[in-house]
């Protein structure tokens, strides 16, 4: 119930929409005017290297801080000692420099979604990013050693908002399912299963199979024939409507790009690398099995 009545709210908040376009131009404007390194910062920025999203990750540095930070405010209101004082302030400025990546990672992600992702994406980071705000401005007070108890006060509205901020959080993977393996619940095969008549394959054109319900994607390179997950990791997108590169196929969606001959994530935001099959040819068909190598984890 509380997630419906939450979802409704935002869906009627139609000047999220403008806000929205205007951000994703600034975000993904940004990394394109950076040319080649910033797609390589924005690879790292998503993850990639990591085989894991990176936001998830930093976002438990800030709210593990101010976490603490509210309890040694609470100790202090009722023991005012020093003590008390630096360990808020230290666990203050840990978590807003945390948040600071958090938000840098977190607009990252947000700027390949659309619809109802979108929407619920950028609630999420504009309440972080107010989050945020307030934080820097109670660590602002704190260190010039203004009024402890309007820092205190603010920190107390900052943690109750990212508190909200972090179910919205939930909301995106849990019932949207972003940032998720697209293809955590195909059923691979893991006996040789045939797929295709090996004389529908040319030379580095990407091709479309059907392992029972699972796509997969098939590319001949001279005598060899690669097999990978036609649906990218990422987003669901489908790799035979991308473009080869030498052995680097890249998503149509989103633009992540993976081996077709190893299945390992080469670009990003995709984190997960594609899940690798072994062929070989039996009497023209081609036929493909789960490789026990595979970097995908399914």
């Amino acid at each position: 119930m509380l997630s419906y009545v939450i979802n409704r709210f935002i869906d009627r908040q139609r000047w999220l929409e403008p806000v929205a376009d205007f951000l994703q131009k600034v975000v993904g404007g940004t990394y394109k005017l950076l040319g080649a390194p910033g797609h390589s910062l924005k690879t790292f920025v998503h993850g990639t290297w990591f085989g894991h999203p990176l936001h998830p990750v930093l976002t438990d540095i800030p709210i593990g801080a101010w976490t603490l930070a509210v309890l040694f405010d609470i100790i202090y209101l009722f023991n005012r000692s020093a003590t008390w004082v630096s360990a808020a302030d230290l666990t203050i400025l840990v978590g807003t420099l945390g948040a600071l990546a958090a938000v840098v990672s977190g607009y990252t992600d947000w700027n390949e979604t659309v619809d109802r992702e979108r929407r619920v994406g950028i609630a999420h980071g504009l309440l972080n990013t107010t989050v945020l705000i307030i934080y820097l401005v109670s660590l602002g007070i704190r260190v010039t050693g203004g009024s402890r108890g309007l820092a205190i006060v603010l920190a107390f509205i900052g943690y109750a908002l990212v508190v909200s901020a972090a179910y919205l959080g939930g909301e995106l993977v849990f019932s949207i399912g972003t940032g998720v393996n697209h293809h955590a619940w195909q059923e691979v095969p893991t006996k040789f299963t045939r797929v295709m008549l090996e004389g529908q394959l040319h030379d580095n054109v990407l091709v479309k199979a059907m392992a029972g319900d699972t796509p997969i994607l098939l590319v001949k390179k001279g005598g060899v024939v690669c097999a990978i997950s036609e649906t990218c990791s990422h987003a669901g997108g489908p790799l035979s409507e991308g473009e080869l590169d030498g052995n680097l196929v890249q998503c149509p969606w989103h633009a992540s790009r993976f081996d077709v001959c190893t299945g390992l994530v080469k670009g990003g935001p995709a984190t997960i690398s594609q899940v690798r099959y072994e062929t070989r040819i039996q009497n023209g068909q081609v036929e493909v099995r789960r490789a026990d190598d595979t970097f995908q984890p399914n």
